[in-house]
This record gives structure tokens, C-alpha cells and sequence, in this order.
């Protein structure tokens, strides 16, 4: 219970930091803000200082910013209201959000590199049966130290190796306690679909990991452009995820959490320890940055959207429009997330945990 309750609480201050960007931007071109709450729903909890009001309200999921002038109908034209800015400052303060959970994101997954994270090794845990592994002679504990001469790490970078090599004999630098060995593997060819729905030919050898961990550390520059490599590798496989999605590559069910799964999946990690938990926040405040990008008009994507249609006609869209297309949207998104919480909640067999919870 403690580990959900830690859980909430991060993804709420992930909201709020979102919404920090707004505020910070705003205030900075010279808006005021009218309300700054940490929270949703009745306030508990407020101070004024200048012309706005602070507030902690009693739902803790996020928060919100209020401006002055957000909306025609409370404008007046006064120079301090947000209508009353250019397009392009309006633009920057809507997109001041997603690029703080994406600063966000990328200071968390530097942490992470900085302070070490567990890397599963390439040790050898099961062999099957009838497969080039155990025709070569490997066995459970074996150590994969090279192949073809090349130093392996990780049980990634051997499986990426072998992944690219169907067909094709390696060389293994094996050892198992004090004694060293050279084997020749040649990966069998295997046709599979993979996590984007996409088939392809790789390479197997028939093993499985032993689950043996080490942490690794990397120095603070050092950890600077691995992490913005790892972070446009998430925002591609992000991309690619739902364009695979789009075009019924993968099922919806199988590829897409919702605040249900994000606080399981964060409890867990709360549990595993900080590195862990800093590696989740990271990939959960990107996605949060790239989802809010979305046109859709309730995100700050379709916000953007608006902002540039009035900008190449050189007026706004109605305010009619805006607030129809919002509500119809809201539906839509509420709709699909009910749809994704049952299915998070059937995924990870939630209900008999609860259960099983209860009856302790």
C-alpha cells in the first residue's frame, strides 16, 4: 500500500511539474496567473501572493494553471491576459509543459546512468534442447565473454549479435569459473513478429538467462549523450509503437497503459529501489511530454494545433468550435481510458490481488 501511495505521489508531482512549465513561461512574457493549484477539486488549502492565488486542492492527481484572458469571453484586452499575447507567445507558454517532462525525463534517466543500473549479464541459464547451443556443448553458468572477439557486457548486446547473425558461425569466448574455452555457434534462423508487429528473420542459439545482475556507472559527462541517445531511441520506438497501432500492427490491449497500469508498474519499481524507480519516471514524464502533443483539442498538442490554424488565417477559430471539439474529445479520451483500465486491470490480475489483499 505504502509502495501505490509513493507512486501516486510521483506521478502527481510529474503533472505538477507540467504544469510549472505553463506557469514559469507565462509569467516570464508577462501574464498573469490567476490560480496556481496542486490538485484537483475543492481547496484546502490557499495563499495570494501578487495577483495570484496558490492553491492545494483534495485530489492529489496533478494540478492546474489558470490565466487571465484564457478564455474571449473573460477577456478585456489588458496587455497582462494571455489572448492579448502574439501566437507565438501563446505557443510557447502551451509548449513550455511537454518540454519540461521532457527535461524532466532526460535529468531522471542521467541520474539513473550516474548512479548505476543493473544490467542482466550473458549468463547462461538454461539450454534447450535440439538447438545450436547445446549442439556446441554450452552449459548452465556458462559466461559469454566475446564473440567473434568483440567484449560482451550484457545479455542485450549478446542477443543483438546473435539477433543479426541467422545462419552465420560466431565465434564464443566462454568461460565457467577458472577455466576459458572457444566454441564456434552458428544461429539458426527464426522468423518472428516483433514487439511492432513487424516480421523479421533472426538469429537463435537456444539459451536463457541465468538472471545474474551487475550494476554499471557511468561519469557525469560521460552520461550526458548516452542518455539523449536512449531518449531518441524511446521517442522513435514511441512513434513507430503507434504507427503500428494506427495500421492494426498490434492490438491496443497488448501496447498501451493507463493510470491503473503506471501506478502497478510504479509501485513495483518502488519497490525494486531508486534506480529503478528514476528509470520508470523518465520513460512515464517523456511519454506524458509526447501524449500531451497530440492534436487533440483538449492537450496542449491541440492547443498548438489551434494557435497555428489562427496563425496562417490570421484569426482565431471560433470559440464555438474550440469548445465543441474539446468536449467531444474529452468523451473520447475518457471513453478509451475506461477501455485501458480494465485492460490494465486484467493484465496484471489486479482484481485477484486486491482479493488476495482483502482476505489477509
Amino acid at each position: 500500500m505504502l509502495a501505490a501511495l509513493i507512486s501516486i505521489l510521483f506521478l502527481g508531482v510529474l503533472v505538477v511539474v507540467h504544469e510549472l512549465g505553463h506557469f514559469l513561461v507565462a509569467r516570464w512574457v508577462g501574464v498573469r496567473i490567476l490560480r496556481f493549484s496542486v490538485g484537483f477539486g475543492p481547496r484546502l488549502l490557499t495563499w495570494t501572493r501578487g495577483h495570484t492565488e496558490y492553491a492545494v486542492s483534495a485530489i492529489p492527481l496533478g494540478g492546474y494553471v489558470k490565466m487571465a484572458g484564457e478564455q474571449s469571453s473573460e477577456a478585456s484586452h489588458q496587455p497582462w491576459e494571455y489572448l492579448s499575447k502574439p501566437v507565438s507567445t501563446r505557443a510557447a507558454i502551451i509548449f513550455a509543459g511537454p518540454f519540461v517532462n521532457y527535461l524532466v525525463a532526460l535529468v531522471s534517466l542521467w541520474v539513473v546512468f550516474v548512479i548505476g543500473y543493473p544490467e542482466l549479464l550473458p549468463v547462461v541459464g538454461n539450454v534447450i534442447k535440439d538447438m545450436p547451443a547445446q549442439t556446441a556443448g554450452l552449459q548452465t553458468g556458462d559466461h559469454i565473454q566475446a564473440i567473434n572477439g568483440l567484449e560482451i557486457r550484457t545479455w542485450e548486446e549478446m542477443t543483438k549479435i546473435i539477433y543479426e547473425a541467422p545462419e552465420r558461425a560466431l565465434r564464443f569466448t566462454i568461460t565457467q569459473g577458472d577455466t576459458s574455452r572457444t566454441v564456434s555457434i552458428t544461429p539458426r534462423s527464426k522468423r518472428i513478429t516483433d514487439p511492432f508487429g513487424r516480421e523479421k528473420t533472426v538469429g537463435m542459439i537456444g539459451i536463457s538467462p541465468s538472471g545474474d545482475f551487475k550494476t554499471y556507472q557511468v561519469g557525469p559527462l560521460e552520461a550526458v549523450p548516452r542518455t539523449i541517445r536512449q531518449q531518441n531511441e524511446w521517442v522513435s520506438q514511441t512513434m513507430l509503437a503507434l504507427w503500428s497501432m494506427a495500421s492494426g500492427r498490434i492490438p491496443l490491449n497488448e501496447s498501451v497503459t493507463g493510470p491503473i497500469g503506471i501506478v502497478y508498474l510504479t509501485s513495483e519499481a518502488v519497490r525494486m529501489g531508486l534506480s529503478p524507480l528514476l528509470f520508470l519516471i523518465s520513460l512515464f514524464s517523456l511519454s506524458l511530454a509526447l501524449f500531451n502533443l497530440f492534436p487533440i483539442p483538449i492537450l496542449d498538442g491541440g492547443h498548438l494545433l489551434f494557435l497555428t490554424i489562427e496563425k496562417l488565417r490570421g484569426r482565431p477559430v471560433s470559440l464555438n468550435v474550440q469548445e465543441r471539439s474539446a468536449q467531444v474529445s474529452f468523451v473520447l479520451l475518457m471513453a478509451l481510458v475506461l477501455v485501458i483500465c480494465i485492460n490494465d486491470v486484467n493484465r496484471f490480475g489486479l482484481l485477484d490481488k486486491v482479493i488476495e489483499w482483502v482476505k489477509r
